[in-house]
């Protein structure tokens, strides 16, 4: 009996071993992660962060497949010391949150944040084709801006870990949109500011927040460009469509 249990036990375990990555918990296409869908906008002002591992669990987890050259920053991680020197010198009102620890794919990343802030994943997804077409290595307005959501200086902080951290260029980008979104951002009333507003900036939203990255103000032209190619990449979803994603056809 004992050398049939372990023989049955082995083929068992063979036939496991044969099964697609796919169908392990919390894959794509294995059903629903444990917070039951899509991270999505939470509306309520000051709402989370979500813990990082709280965050974590929320990720249906993939492979590699749209970015494999991301395979370096998505595995680094900024270390304690780089912490306490980013939460010294940064003034954005949700820095004591913002840490990058978190490793996974590009597309991983990305649903982690947006689930530890609160945001729309697949809004995120779509501004991170808009910035650098997921790429990490991307550099921007003449050498400033780095990585996939293209955090530039002097205006972010810090370097060198906006540039070599996957984990924690999204989740810095996820902490400034809250605090945009939560009502943070009060110098943009300011008068010596406001003059350069398009509106009088105001929480809650979501589009004026997003715009406000591309140049640091509330509704101006300049915004409504940009968010017109986000919105477009959203509405394509080009990171499953577009053939310079390696997967896609």
């Amino acid at each position: 009996m004992g050398r049939r249990t372990s023989i049955v036990a082995l083929l068992c375990f063979a036939l496991l071993a044969t099964l697609p990555a796919a169908a392990a918990a919390g894959a794509k296409g294995g059903g629903k992660s444990r917070c039951d869908g899509k991270a999505k906008l939470q509306r309520k002002i000051g709402w989370g962060p979500r813990s990082d591992r709280k965050a974590a669990r929320c990720v249906e987890r993939t492979r590699e497949t749209l970015r494999p050259e991301n395979a370096v920053p998505n595995s680094t991680v900024p270390t304690r010391d780089e912490l306490a020197y980013f939460h010294a010198n940064s003034d954005m009102p949700y820095q004591r949150w913002v840490d990058g620890q978190y490793t996974g794919s590009t597309d991983d990343i990305i649903e982690w944040a947006a689930n530890k802030w609160g945001l729309p994943e697949d809004v995120l997804r779509a501004v991170a084709v808009h910035e650098s077409w997921w790429e990490m290595s991307t550099l921007g307005d003449n050498g400033d801006s780095f990585g996939i959501f293209q955090v530039r200086r002097p205006y972010h902080c810090c370097l060198p870990f906006t540039r070599d951290s996957t984990a924690f260029n999204a989740d810095y980008y996820g902490g400034i949109m809250r605090a945009y979104y939560d009502g943070k951002m009060t110098w943009l009333n300011n008068p010596d500011v406001r003059p350069e507003n398009g509106r009088t900036y105001r929480a809650g939203d979501l589009w004026g927040s997003i715009g406000a990255w591309v140049s640091g103000r509330w509704y101006t032209a300049q915004n409504a460009e940009y968010v017109d190619w986000v919105k477009f990449r959203l509405g394509e979803r080009t990171w499953e469509t577009d053939p310079w994603f390696p997967t896609n056809p």
